[in-house]
């Protein structure tokens, strides 16, 4: 196998370092099959949930069924409610409810699982009162053993006592150890920056109360570390936390995962008209990333104090596809595109990373606002597979891709699930909005750019992150049923759950709100939704046009009087808010709005 470690060769490390903790498990008798009454335990279940509220609230559920018996041509997986949940909507299941017991039943595509196959499924629910987890899980009739994120499985309920095994020399892998595994999110806790949380404290205390309970409840969700200049990694003025006071930090908190964002190439954002790059490819910048940036992360990451700890990165957002789609319309992205800055900086990046057993690669794909259309869809796709191929592992220096990284494309959209539908004869791929790109939503652009990369010769078992901080259109303007106009840009327009004049707004946008939760394998391929947009920090300094004389910069894309293009008097309006501070300060009027827009509702 080519230098690196490729998604397949977690798994089966992954298989076999469970083995260790299944063998000496208690034993439970299964209810299924030909199997004796003292047959191993057939099911291990780990169990993981993301909450909001306070007495009261929503959560997201995450639950891995890792089969360990024999294979099963279908299977049913049962619980029981210990306190007051209700299940709202679940996923790679049929779901249903009755009293506090909960049925999970496969789908046609999940029935078969091989023996020592997992299952990744979910659901969201409101609670009352209290959440506690369930301990009851049954598979296929059999009790299974728990795992809560953070501790050992415990035993099945209906488990007999096993002999005890002798004293080993070495201890079990922890959940979250330095074995690689197929899903870094699965089953652990991610890490809570106490600088965002800090900020959202500070948004608390300037609401009303009701506003303030549903903000001081979000102080515990994972966002991302962003390291967009060499300080963050290694300190300087200005920095309150560096990389290593982020892991140090996610140590102490018992944190299972931590995604960081490297976001520092030579002349980064070439799209940008104020771009904030430190780094200058005509001022040594390539080098400097490799050696100032890049080397100091990786030395941190591979410190054995980590090893505990799961790494995901996101490389370097929107370098690949402002390669593509910039080209036409700034100088800095054919400079880029021609010197290849980008390129050869993810590379180095991908190679010092991807060989340390604890960090897991995703590169960044864009999303279906910037890179729906065939041809830049079909370009993004070579992009990604050739600059994964340069690296010295090849295309196995890849664990995933990541996208809508810092956009706003919804997940879904309820009453536009087909691009080909027709309005009184007319495409609904003519309107304005649609601009007959493809891809209605994030989650079927992620999983189509997904496959488009297994046909290129990636391992199959690649993954997908999806960015959900800002996705989720809530509040009153959300549509509640499909249009009924025959005009067909109007009834795209009253139908869709994205509220942005065009689906290439991307700064600041006017009533946008909190997408769905960080869960883990919420749908099949993808690895995880995460807040990897810190919500709430603005995405650059808005209009009003500033004074002449004054040292801050406006972006086009932020002016909320200006236009998407330079050419488009006013046609394509950017859709961002008004006084918008700086790129990465805090924003406490956008959040304010992303929280009474959240959806699911807060």
């Amino acid at each position: 196998m080519p230098f690196g470690h490729a998604r397949f060769a977690r798994r089966i490390l992954t298989a076999a370092a469970a083995a260790v903790p299944v063998a000496a498990a208690a034993v439970a008798t299964p209810v299924l099959g030909a199997a004796s009454a003292g047959a191993a335990v057939t099911c291990q279940v780990t169990y993981a949930t993301t909450q909001w509220g306070t007495s009261s609230g929503g959560f997201t559920a995450g639950i891995t069924v890792r089969n360990t018996g024999e294979a099963l041509t279908g299977w049913k997986l049962t619980f029981t409610f210990p306190g007051s949940q209700r299940l709202t909507q679940g996923w790679s299941a049929r779901w249903t409810q009755l009293g506090n017991r909960v049925v999970a039943e496969n789908e046609s595509w999940n029935g078969a699982v091989a023996s020592g196959g997992s299952l990744q499924l979910g659901f969201n629910g409101t609670w009352t009162g209290s959440n506690p987890p369930p301990t009851d899980f049954q598979f296929a009739g059999v009790p299974c053993q728990v795992v809560v994120p953070g501790t050992s499985p415990s035993p099945s309920p209906s488990a007999s006592p096993s002999p005890s095994p002798s004293p080993s020399p070495s201890p079990s892998p922890s959940p979250s150890g330095d074995v690689p595994v197929d899903n870094p999110f699965a089953g652990v806790r991610g890490y809570v920056d106490p600088d965002w949380a800090a900020d959202v404290e500070s948004s608390a205390t300037k609401v009303d109360d009701a506003t303030a309970q549903k903000m001081r409840a979000l102080k515990q969700t994972p966002t991302a570390v962003w390291l967009d200049r060499i300080a963050d990694v290694t300190g300087g003025s200005g920095v309150a936390r560096t990389l290593k006071d982020h892991l140090d930090t996610a140590v102490e908190q018992g944190a299972g995962y931590v995604t960081l964002v490297l976001h520092n190439l030579p002349d980064r954002d070439c799209r940008s008209l104020v771009s904030t790059a430190e780094l200058h490819e005509q001022e040594n910048g390539l080098n400097r990333y490799k050696a100032e940036f890049v080397d100091p992360v990786a030395a941190l990451l591979a410190r054995p104090e980590y090893r505990h700890l799961r790494v995901a990165a996101v490389i370097e957002p929107h370098a690949l596809i402002d390669l593509i789609v910039g080209r036409t319309s700034t100088y800095p992205c054919d400079q880029a595109a021609a010197s290849g800055v980008y390129v050869t900086g993810i590379r180095y990046a991908l190679d010092k990373l991807a060989p340390l057993p604890n960090v897991y690669t995703y590169l960044d794909a864009g999303s279906t606002g910037w890179a729906g259309w065939e041809d830049n869809f079909a370009a993004l796709a070579t992009s990604v597979t050739e600059t994964a191929r340069g690296t010295t592992a090849g295309l196995n220096s890849l664990d995933g891709i990541a996208t809508n990284v810092a956009d706003y494309v919804p997940l879904v959209e309820p009453f536009l699930t087909d691009s080909n539908q027709t309005v009184a004869g007319q495409p609904i791929k003519l309107s304005r909005f649609i601009d007959w790109n493809p891809f209605l939503n994030e989650r079927d652009y992620a999983l189509a750019m997904r496959n488009a990369l297994i046909a290129k010769g990636f391992s199959s078992l690649l993954g997908v992150v999806v960015d959900t901080s800002r996705d989720g259109w809530g509040g009153p303007d959300r549509p509640t049923a499909v249009s009924t106009s025959l005009d067909v840009n109007t009834y795209v327009d009253q139908s869709r759950a994205d509220r942005r004049p065009s689906r290439s707004a991307m700064c600041n946008q006017k009533g946008a709100g909190l997408g769905a939760r960080p869960v883990a394998a919420p749908v099949p391929g993808v690895d995880a939704y995460l807040w990897i947009k810190r919500p709430g920090e603005s995405d650059g300094a808005g209009g009003p046009l500033l004074p002449e004389d004054s040292d801050r910069l406006l972006d086009r894309m932020c002016d909320p009087n200006g236009s998407l293009t330079p050419w488009s008097n006013g046609i394509r309006p950017t859709g961002a808010l008004p006084d918008a501070p700086l790129a990465g300060d805090w924003h406490h009027e956008q959040f304010v709005m992303l929280v009474d827009n959240a959806y699911p509702a807060l």
